[in-house]
């Protein structure tokens, strides 16, 4: 596992420590090692509230480590907006993308030791990045394409997307980024009940349960 995935789950594990809170701002396009272009919200289909439950697995040294962190993810127009909770409720950060803005702003726990827009990347690849729906209704099957130079294949189920692999050919990343999805996720709306995605370019495994989708 990479220093990175150790440190999120590290961040995820002690995100109760308080400390004056600390803003960071970037763009979507700022030169990052977790590639994937970031599509501006306003772009994206639905407009939808969840409150979800994360957890994060890698391995170190043989080891298994995990952690823990409930959620609130909210798009709505052009704002894309994730808020994290610590223990007893206690709000930990706030990651709002805009148009090509990316703002984060901690509340408690250490300084985020990667930059808040891998965390902006695994929302739009389980939500948001996918190819055209096939147009048969209750397809199943499989249907590979290129998007944002990245190859992608997705099987779909009696008309419901189950799984998505992300793989860049030619890069210096090895393996892919495989989606796994619960029920929910369909041609026109995905609100799926829950997603696994196995990063294999940086070691972890983030595994997410949905409940109270709201539409907005």
């Amino acid at each position: 596992m990479t220093g990175a995935g150790i440190a999120a789950i590290a961040f995820v594990v002690i995100a109760g420590c308080g400390h004056a809170a600390r803003t960071t701002v970037m763009s979507t396009t700022d030169p990052s090692g977790y590639p994937c272009v970031l599509r501006d919200p306003g772009t994206l289909p639905d407009d939808f509230m969840v409150r979800q439950s994360l957890t994060i697995r890698a391995q170190r040294d043989g080891k298994a480590i995990e952690g823990q962190l409930d959620a609130v993810l909210q798009k709505q127009r052009d704002t894309l907006v994730i808020v994290g909770f610590g223990p007893m409720n206690v709000k930990a950060f706030t990651l709002t993308q805009r148009g090509d803005r990316i703002e984060f702003t901690q509340f408690t726990g250490p300084e985020l030791p990667f930059s808040p827009r891998n965390v902006v990347v695994d929302v739009h690849r389980v939500f948001f990045k996918r190819l055209p729906a096939p147009a048969e209704a209750r397809y199943s099957g499989v249907v590979r394409g290129e998007l944002d130079g990245e190859h992608v294949e997705e099987t779909w189920r009696d008309g419901e997307l189950r799984a998505r692999v992300f793989t860049r050919p030619g890069s210096t990343l090895h393996g892919a980024i495989r989606v796994e999805l619960g029920p929910g996720c369909g041609p026109i709306h995905c609100e799926p009940e829950s997603a696994t995605l196995h990063n294999e370019w940086f070691g972890y495994t983030l595994t997410v349960a949905s409940e109270g989708y709201e539409k907005l």
